[in-house]
C-alpha cells in the first residue's frame, strides 16, 4: 500500500509539472535552467566553474532533485539537492547531495512550509550551514557558508491527493523555488555560485517529511 502511494504522489508531481512552461536555458549561464517559480523539477548550480544539475524526478526513480525534512521539536530544517554534474565524465564524482541545514523554523504542518516564501537565510557555517552529504542526509561533510534565498512557496489547491481517511487524509502539493550560493573547504574548496531550484514536493519519506 505505502508503495502504492508513493507511486501515486510521484506521478501526480510529475503530471504536475509537466503541466507547465518548458524548461528553458539561462541566458547568461546556458547550462543551467532559468531561474523560474513554477514547480518545473529543475534546479542547478556552478561548482567550481563546473555546472552541477538537479536530478529530473522519474518514475523508475525514488530519487528527488529536492528533499526537505522539517525536525519541529528542533526547531531545524535539513534541505538536500540531489544531482550530478553535467559533464558526463565527472557524473560519478562527489557530491551527489548537496545539504543546508537552517535552524530555529519550525515546520509542524504542510501550511507551515508557506514561512518559507520569500525568506533569506544566511548560512554563517555554525548554526545555519550546508556541505555534502549521502542520499537523504547521512554522512554529513562540511560547514559551508553563504546564503540561501526561497522565492516562491506556494500550495498547488488545484491539485489533491490523498483519500481523507485518518491515514491518508486530503492534501496539496507544494511549489518550493529559491537560489543559493555556498563555499566550502574539506579536502579542497568549493565555490558554489548561480544555484537555483524549482521544484512541487508532496508529504513522502523521500519529499516531504515532518521528523517527530
Amino acid at each position: 500500500m505505502k508503495a502504492y502511494h508513493l507511486l501515486t504522489i510521484l506521478t501526480i508531481v510529475i503530471l504536475a509539472s509537466c503541466k507547465k512552461a518548458s524548461v528553458k536555458p539561462d541566458p547568461e549561464y546556458a547550462d543551467l535552467p532559468m531561474y523560474s517559480e513554477q514547480g518545473l523539477n529543475v534546479g542547478g548550480i556552478i561548482i567550481n566553474n563546473n555546472p552541477w544539475l538537479n536530478t529530473r524526478p522519474s518514475l523508475f526513480s525514488t530519487t528527488r532533485p529536492l528533499q526537505l525534512y522539517s525536525y519541529p521539536n528542533g526547531d531545524s530544517i535539513v534541505i538536500l539537492l540531489n544531482g550530478g554534474y553535467k559533464d558526463i565524465s565527472m557524473q560519478y564524482q562527489q557530491p551527489r547531495t548537496l545539504f543546508i541545514v537552517i535552524k530555529n523554523i519550525s515546520i509542524a504542518t504542510d501550511n507551515d512550509l508557506l514561512q518559507l516564501n520569500g525568506r533569506r537565510y544566511d548560512l554563517d557555517g555554525r548554526v545555519n550551514y550546508g556541505g555534502f552529504s549521502d542520499p537523504y542526509g547521512y554522512n554529513k561533510t562540511g560547514n559551508g557558508a553563504g546564503n540561501l534565498t526561497f522565492g516562491k512557496v506556494s500550495e498547488i489547491s488545484n491539485i489533491t491527493y490523498g483519500d481523507g481517511s485518518p491515514n491518508n487524509p486530503i492534501r496539496h502539493p507544494y511549489i518550493v523555488s529559491g537560489r543559493l550560493e555556498m563555499n566550502l573547504t574539506t579536502t579542497i574548496n568549493y565555490i558554489m555560485t548561480k544555484g537555483r531550484f524549482d521544484v512541487t514536493i508532496s508529504r513522502s519519506s523521500n519529499q516531504f517529511a515532518i521528523v517527530l
